[in-house]
């Protein structure tokens, strides 16, 4: 009996698994038009900017729905890791992007979709 269980519930993990990769879509990153003169990036830099903004994204709502064992050290140091690295991804993204803009940046998330 517990054969039969585990087929349907593997199958149910493939589909939610999907369903999540599908709803994880690249979008333009906010801007602020506060300023006259926003300084202009490449499109290349632009697309980098939105693949950096959406897995920082991606990243934390990832954290947020962790639920880590405080008794298991490797629990803790992965937890620990994906904090670092969106830290680390946020650092990039406000240095690099905050505050700028491409003639392309609808285009650049627009390509990023088609690539997944």
């Amino acid at each position: 009996m517990i054969k039969k269980i585990k087929v349907p519930l593997f199958l149910g993990l493939i589909i939610f698994s999907l369903n999540i990769e599908a709803a994880e879509t690249y979008v333009v990153p906010p801007t602020s038009s506060t300023h006259s003169s926003v300084p202009v990036i490449s499109d290349v830099a632009m697309e980098r900017c939105v693949k950096n903004y959406n897995e920082a994204k991606w990243l934390s709502e990832k954290i947020d729905t962790m639920a880590v064992n405080n008794y298991s050290q490797s629990a803790v140091n992965n937890y620990n890791e994906k904090v670092r690295l969106h830290s680390q991804m946020t650092s990039i993204f406000n240095r690099d992007c905050a505050g700028k803009q491409s003639r392309s940046a609808y285009e650049a998330a627009k390509k990023l979709n088609n690539e997944r």
